[in-house]
């Protein structure tokens, strides 16, 4: 009896084993299947960064692995956002004879071409003239929903909008950078854990406060076991597989997307410096899916699972995407058209131009187009250069008496240096007087908004205020926009240079050797060669930062310029460059500046080492500049219907009060229009009018041969200009998500970023001032057009080299043409191969 029982307890414990076992593998399958949702889903958000320190982002980088047309349909499904053009814009165009037929046939050739295998509709031209010509379709329809999008369909509510508010307050007060007087300790926990920890005491959401209240109190303190409770509590309701699950975590995030890109930006940093410490310390992008899922949750028993299953799916026709999509095609081909009608590929290689005089290495941006064109048509001697604003520098700048360095490259990459100020006299008295100035306009602005002093300030300084307010609403009262000599006078801010003592000598020549060769100068110096960085100049703009260098990580690119014509005025590290094959004239000097986008200056350095002589050509060259600078201006104005029939003495005087207005909504249009990126010799658009809308870089592939400059050229301002690109196109054809909003009601929020009036997401993007004007769209929203001047073969090997290149370029988020370099031939990539429109889609 007492074997039979004893087997019998051994054979129920192997059981309960044997249960164990199978519980824990399916648990552990289940957390799998949760995560792997969640990762797919989290991916799918891209970074967004502080309007401080402004970084153009494009917005659907996080789905550049799926094709453009598939993503179009997804947002549409997932949100009842577009993001193809309207059908005025397109009809607008073609009326104008700025599309033709032509480019109609050339586009649904290609459209087809990509698409024979998906049986998808072969339109004529006639149709698709005919579809434009139609009112706008309403698709209302969400494919992909929410708890709270149901429910608002159910009940008629706008609870997903409240829901946002909620998320967008708790995210505002935790990520708060000392704009808020009174800020809640977050005592160095996870966003979501002390969301868990307040949201209790605080007036609770919802009708049902109880239940919303029970469920947050049996979350779990970590927002992982918090997802996958919830996660239990969703499928209790509903059975969703692993990409239904993925599109209802995006769904939830997309709702939040401000505040989920700004977190993401934490973990794309903490991954490009492979620190993760930051991104741990204020919690990852999980902390947010899991608070909005917890709102979501509390609401599922408010809907019956009838109800919850009849609105989960339904189908949709999506022809009317696939026209559009033709006619964006159709857009961009008129575009190409028009470029490759102007530039001039078969310009001789091996002529020879006398020395320069002058060469001026400017930043790609756009805005730099019709300056350069400006002053190359103004002097044969005067030469331009484009390259990346940043110069090859991966620097960090730290203003004298800053407690912070300031990161003065593309967000693509890591500083490895920080560059300091000092003074040559009086240091340690000019650094406190900084200070001092710092400190007490922080304080200004503190009693300014807080609630026991702002009366007594306004009855003390209003009236002085009231002066100022006028003054400075009208462009009067004059701004200085060096923020690193706040509070010191001209004579002071003299005193002030550069510390460059983080650079070694060693450092020096390869940052010198890598500058000069990456932008293709090694032989030809002219006598003055000048890096002119760029920068804005604005008054009371909270988006001052998104008119600043993108190269610099939305900062002015002065410092860079400077740093790099120190460097290579250095007699010792020449004779070093030299030995590396870069021979610099004794004569050369090199010098620096900027470039100011609002009032089309140019603000050249003072370098204390020219004789005499010098002194009076560039004095001489400056009046050439200055012809240069005012046509520039001029032609600038054009696009400008508030301004276009002004004098040019009169032009000055506006933008210098445009600058200086604080209230001003558009104080320049910033790089609105960009089309194209055009890699290649100076010589193919050398005084060709590209209507500022062409980033320009300089390479010659004959100074290529192992393709090192092609290779960083297509992996760096490639993907920053893909970037700024789509920036301005999403901010332009669905600015309701993906802009932000109508700067006139923008409040500045945790001194992070923008909300629209009191309460809404954190906006991400660029305002409609920047992008419209009079409720038309400015920008042409066109995906970039990339023309290189390499062979076919050379820009395959580095799409095959880098998975980031290839997704961009064979997913159509932008578009690669080769310009043979020896036969001067146009080839556009498309499905993996190499096509001559008229020759390959007409055989």
């Amino acid at each position: 009896m007492k074997w039979r029982l004893f087997v019998s307890e051994v054979l129920k414990i192997k059981k309960n084993k044997i249960i164990t076992k199978e519980i824990k593998q399916t648990q552990s399958k289940k957390r799998s299947f949760i995560f792997k949702s969640i990762q797919a889903a989290t991916q799918q958000v891209s970074p967004l960064w502080d309007v401080h320190n402004y970084v153009a982002v494009n917005p659907f980088f996080g789905l550049k692995e799926q094709n453009f047309l598939d993503v179009a349909k997804y947002i549409r499904g997932l949100s009842g956002h577009e993001i193809i053009p309207k059908k005025d814009f397109f009809l607008k165009k073609y009326t104008a004879n700025e599309i033709t037929d032509y480019d109609l046939e050339v586009a649904k050739k290609l459209f087809l071409k990509e698409n024979e295998e998906n049986g998808r509709k072969n339109p004529s031209v006639t149709e698709l003239v005919d579809f434009i010509s139609l009112d706008e379709k309403k698709n209302h329809f969400l494919r992909v929903k929410s708890i709270s999008d149901i429910y608002d369909l159910e009940y008629d509510e706008k609870i997903t909008g409240d829901i946002t508010h909620e998320v967008s307050k708790w995210a505002s007060a935790y990520f708060d950078e000392g704009q808020a007087l009174w800020k809640i300790s977050t005592d160095q926990i996870r966003f979501y854990t002390w969301w868990r920890s307040l949201v209790q005491y605080d007036h609770l959401f919802g009708e049902k406060k109880d239940s919303f209240l029970n469920l947050v109190k049996a979350l779990p303190h970590e927002p992982d076991l918090a997802l996958e409770m919830l996660t239990d509590r969703l499928m209790e309701k509903v059975s969703l597989d692993q990409k239904q699950l993925t599109d209802y975590y995006y769904r939830l995030l997309y709702t939040v997307l401000g505040w989920a890109s700004y977190i993401q930006k934490f973990e794309f940093e903490a991954q490009r410096s492979q620190d993760s410490g930051e991104s741990l310390q204020l919690g990852g992008i999980i902390d947010i899916l899991a608070i909005r899922m917890a709102y979501d949750i509390s609401l599922r028993d408010e809907i019956s699972e009838v109800v919850f299953r009849a609105k989960e799916k339904k189908d949709d026709d999506d022809t009317d995407l696939d026209f559009l999509f033709i006619w964006l095609n159709a857009a961009e081909n008129a575009y190409r058209r028009e470029i490759e009608q102007k530039i001039r590929p078969s310009e001789s290689r091996d002529q020879q131009n006398d020395r320069a005089v002058i060469q001026m290495a400017f930043c790609i941006d756009v805005r730099s187009e019709v300056l350069r064109r400006h002053l190359e048509k103004a002097s044969k001697k005067i030469e331009t250069i484009g390259f990346a604003g940043f110069f090859g520098l991966p620097i960090a700048v730290k203003g004298l008496g800053h407690s912070a360095a300031e990161q003065n490259c593309p967000a693509l990459l890591s500083p490895r240096f920080e560059i300091g100020e000092t003074a040559s006299k009086n240091e340690s008295s000019l650094t406190e007087k900084k200070q001092n100035f710092a400190h007490a306009k922080q304080l200004k602005n503190k009693i300014k908004a807080s609630a026991n002093c702002g009366f007594s300030f306004v009855e003390t300084f209003g009236v002085g205020y009231a002066v100022k307010m006028i003054l400075s609403s009208l462009g009067k009262l004059k701004t200085n926009i060096n923020m690193s000599a706040m509070g010191l006078g001209q004579k002071e801010q003299e005193n002030i240079q550069l510390d460059m003592q983080s650079l070694s000598f060693e450092n020096k020549v390869s940052l010198g050797f890598n500058a000069l060769k990456n932008m293709g100068l090694t032989s030809n110096f002219a006598k003055y060669v000048f890096f002119l960085g760029h920068g804005s100049e604005t008054s009371n703009n909270a988006y001052a930062s998104a008119l600043e260098c993108g190269a610099c990580a939305g900062h002015n690119g002065q410092a860079n310029a400077q740093v790099l014509a120190n460097i290579l005025n250095d007699t010792q590290l020449r004779l070093e460059l030299k030995a590396k094959g870069i021979d610099i004239p004794e004569d050369t000097v090199f010098m620096s500046g900027w470039h100011n986008t609002v009032k089309d200056e140019l603000i050249l350095d003072e370098n204390k080492s020219l004789n005499q002589e010098q002194k009076n050509e560039l004095s001489d060259y400056q009046k050439i500049f200055d012809t240069a600078i005012e046509k520039a201006r001029f032609e600038r104005a054009q696009k400008m219907p508030w301004c276009s029939n002004l004098a040019n003495d009169e032009l000055k005087t506006e933008f210098y009060y445009k600058a200086n207005d604080w209230s001003e909504i558009r104080p320049e249009w910033g790089l609105a229009k960009n089309a194209s990126f055009i890699i290649g010799r100076r010589k193919l658009t050398r005084e060709l009018d590209l209507g500022g809308r062409a980033f320009l870089h300089d390479y010659d592939s004959k100074q290529d041969p192992d393709l090192a400059i092609l290779e960083l050229i297509m992996t760096a301002p490639m993907i920053v200009t893909n970037w700024i690109n789509m920036q301005y196109y999403a901010s332009t054809v669905a600015g309701d998500k993906f802009g932000a909003g109508n700067k006139v009601i923008n409040n500045v929020v945790g001194g992070i970023g923008c909300i629209e009036g009191n309460q809404s997401d954190l906006l991400s993007g660029l305002t409609e001032q920047s992008v419209c004007y009079q409720g038309q769209y400015f920008h042409e929203p066109l995906r970039l057009q990339v023309f290189i001047e390499a062979d076919p073969g050379a820009i395959e090997t580095i799409m095959h080299k880098h998975q980031i290149v290839r997704d961009l370029i064979q997913n159509s988020w932008l578009k690669v043409i080769s310009i043979d370099p020896e036969h001067g031939e146009f080839k556009i990539f498309h499905q993996n191969q190499w096509i001559q429109i008229k020759e390959d889609l007409w055989n």
